[in-house]
């Protein structure tokens, strides 16, 4: 029909151009047959003086007035110009069909193929002289084209220029077009869509796509998005090819740990696959992170926001500690500033994974109290606090109950009167002098294959880390409580070293730590014990290379043995002897060279020297740095020897009868057996030791005097120091049940 209307247009004698406005569906066929009709094309898009500029339509008004004259055949559809008119607006639209109704283009034949002018015709109709003859509408002249405009710079893979844009739209390319192009088309009739910057050209060019701009610069979307044209527009291609396809969790640190493209392409991989991730820690941190520049420092600090009550902190405690394992000691640091905002919540978000977070750890302790989760927090600092049970034949109890104290006045940085009390006490007494000293425990030690490791001021205060060391380890372990030579100085201190013939190496780390400059720390700058963290570290370090040196077969046994301890306490008290002397202190005043007779309980003579058994020291030298040494204090005068070997796994214990009888009078008595022979047997409840009887190579028998109630009771058993097991002790009455403790009683 469109055709038929068309062709009465050529046998009229109308001298203005036909308005054909024709639908996006029939501007393919109604062009073909057009051109079956023996019509020539003029594109608009000819008119264009640059790849992107919008055509001189003066020029096209002047090639149709002339098409008399200049058309091949006088005869030709002018293509293009209803879709540059919608780019243009309605107005200009307006303007230039209303000068193109009325245009006289003589005895040529001139048909004006316009799409996307539909809006306009009711306009035109309002002329009479504009009828039927001079226009027809196909399928109401419906188009549905819309655009997407980039400036060139945004990099967008889309067809380059205006002209190309109108040259498609000539060769009747319809739906949605992508265009490169700086032409204003502020005022189109079209759907626009403005691509400014390569973020958007990002959105655009990827399905799916719902990350905030702010989650990068425009240079890193620019280089995303040249990376998208490259890859055919897929985000998993883009990063496949940077090996962020797999394990995105594993490597944390190396992958964040700069500026550079790759680390920001990593948070932009997490991001979009946050949901696929293990870590929940990690999709809490993205979710509240738009911006790769605080990526880094919220992995760190959004922990502090979450009271440790909240059901979500037990395992975002645990995934952020991987997470931050390998960040460096300075971020650790800031992160633990910040923790401070909340006092009484920041002790639950340190980790023992740094000596900036441990050091914290010891001094919000100090200030605050012990909690709880210290075994969660800081394993190495709850080991050592745990009370260690000293077997020694030899002031058993005291030790216990004394170093016990001692690590608790230590960590909380305060002394307790009754415990000065004791030591006052034991000033005067001295009853380590009833230890066997230090070299007739080592004479009887086999030299051969023995490794001899000097710990120098190692203190028997770490006996409780060193058994649960050696446990994880599953090392064998063999302690004596010995006592080292008054005054406890490294100078008559050593000899055990110096004469020993096999291997044998010192470490001076923890010496260095309690008294010496190079250890880092000084009581002046800071009077809490944080130098216990380091402490810590170096117990370990120690078990770690015993276990080393064992598992390698380097030794068959691994001996450590101190020349001396030390005293924190000692340097608490702050007491300075009134007692005048001939001679100046030494060792931050702890002993002073004898060269007098002298009145003072509390100071006991050896080799020539004058040493102090309480916490007082000597006028003359210089306060220590954090701990001190050279007095007779049970802190500095006991010292382990500690002798480490591989263990034999396969000694088992069970209990005889796992229900034993109570009286309220004599306790109770167990019965063990062990699959292989065994020494030095002792059962360990409720903090106290019991030793065992020898039944016969596999039975021992023990007393429990204290246990004297119906209850079921957990009990540790040690052949010497080593734990074999645990045992379940289920105690009953006479009467067989479990609750008639008393029933004895009637």
């Amino acid at each position: 029909m469109q055709i038929d209307s068309v062709k009465k247009y050529l046998i009229s004698p109308v001298k203005t151009p036909y308005f054909l406005f024709i639908s996006d569906e029939q501007y393919a066929p109604v062009k073909d047959e057009l051109s079956s009709l023996g019509f020539d094309f003029v594109p608009t898009s000819r008119f264009c003086n640059n790849d992107d500029r919008i055509p001189d339509i003066d020029g096209l008004l002047t090639y149709i007035q002339t098409s008399e004259v200049n058309a091949n055949g006088k005869k030709f559809v002018v293509t293009g110009l209803g879709e540059f008119l919608a780019f243009r607006g309605r107005d200009e639209a307006t303007r230039t069909v209303s000068r193109l109704k009325d245009h006289n283009v003589g005895g040529a034949k001139v048909v004006l193929l316009l799409r996307g002018l539909g809006s306009l015709i009711a306009g035109l109709q309002t002329d009479p002289r504009f009828d039927n003859r001079r226009f027809s509408i196909v399928d109401k002249a419906e188009c549905d084209l819309s655009f997407t405009l980039a400036t060139p710079l945004v990099g967008l893979s889309a067809l380059s220029g205006f002209k190309a844009i109108l040259a498609e739209l000539e060769n009747g390319r319809c739906g949605s077009v992508v265009v490169n192009t700086v032409v204003n088309l502020d005022k189109a009739i079209f759907t626009i869509h403005q691509i400014s910057n390569a973020f958007e050209g990002i959105k655009f060019s990827t399905r799916d796509f719902a990350l905030a701009r702010s989650c990068g610069s425009d240079s890193r979307w620019a280089e995303l998005l040249t990376e998208l044209n490259q890859s055919r527009g897929s985000l998993d291609e883009v990063f496949t090819k940077h090996d962020l396809g797999n394990n995105l969790e594993s490597n944390f640190y190396a992958r964040i740990a700069g500026i550079d493209y790759g680390n920001w392409l990593y948070f932009i991989c997490l991001k979009s696959k946050a949901d696929t991730l293990q870590n929940g820690y990690l999709r809490f941190v993205l979710d509240k992170t738009s911006r790769f520049e605080d990526f880094a420092g919220n992995v760190l600090n959004a922990i502090i926001d979450i009271p440790h009550m909240d059901k979500r902190f037990p395992s975002f405690y645990r995934e952020r500690k991987v997470l931050v394992e390998k960040f460096p000691e300075s971020d650790i640091a800031d992160f633990v500033v910040n923790s401070r905002q909340m006092v009484p919540e920041s002790i639950y978000k340190l980790t023992d994974g740094t000596r900036v977070e441990r050091e914290e750890i010891i001094a919000w302790l100090s200030k605050n109290g012990m909690i709880p989760q210290l075994d969660s927090i800081y394993p190495v600092l709850d080991a050592y606090l745990k009370n260690y049970i000293f077997k020694c034949p030899e002031l058993a109890n005291l030790l216990t109950e004394y170093f016990k104290a001692y690590k608790r006045q230590k960590l909380s940085n305060q002394l307790e009167p009754e415990f000065l009390e004791k030591v006052d006490e034991l000033a005067r007494s001295r009853k380590f002098n009833r230890l066997p000293t230090r070299n007739e425990i080592i004479d009887s030690v086999d030299m051969s294959d023995t490794f001899l490791y000097w710990l120098d001021a190692l203190g028997v205060e770490y006996l409780g880390l060193i058994e649960a060391l050696v446990e994880k380890r599953g090392l064998s372990v063999r302690v004596n409580i010995a006592r080292a030579e008054l005054p406890t100085i490294t100078a008559i201190n050593r000899d055990f070293f110096d004469t020993w013939q096999g291997g044998k190496k010192k470490n001076g780390e923890l010496d260095d730590t309690k008294h010496r400059d190079a250890g880092g720390y000084n009581f002046t700058d800071n009077e809490l014990p944080i130098h216990l963290a380091k402490e810590l570290d170096i117990i370990t370090a120690m078990i770690e290379q015993a276990a080393t040196k064992l598992a390698k077969r380097e030794c068959k046994s691994f001996l450590i043995v101190s020349d001396h301890g030390a005293s924190r306490l000692a340097v608490l008290r702050r007491k300075e002897e009134k007692y005048e002397t001939d001679t100046t202190g030494e060792h931050s005043g702890r002993c002073c060279k004898l060269s007098q007779p002298h009145d003072l309980p509390f100071a006991a003579e050896e080799n020539g020297y004058l040493v102090l058994a309480d916490y007082g020291r000597f006028k003359g030298s210089r306060a220590a740095n954090v701990e001190v040494h050279g007095g007779a204090s049970l802190e500095e005068v006991v010292v382990p020897l500690i002798e480490l070997s591989l263990k034999d796994g396969s000694v088992t214990v069970k209990l005889v009868d796992e229900t034993v009888t109570v009286d309220f009078r004599t306790g109770t008595e167990i019965k063990l057996f062990f699959n292989s022979p065994v020494q030095d047997v002792a059962v360990i409840l409720n903090g106290k030791s019991y030793s065992a009887s020898q039944i016969d190579d596999n039975h021992y028998s023990v007393k429990l005097p204290d246990t004297k109630r119906a209850d079921d009771y957990s009990a540790d058993v040690f052949a010497g120091d080593n734990l074999i097991g645990k045992i379940m002790i289920k105690a009953q009455g006479k009467s067989g049940k479990v609750n008639d403790a008393f029933d004895d009683l009637f």
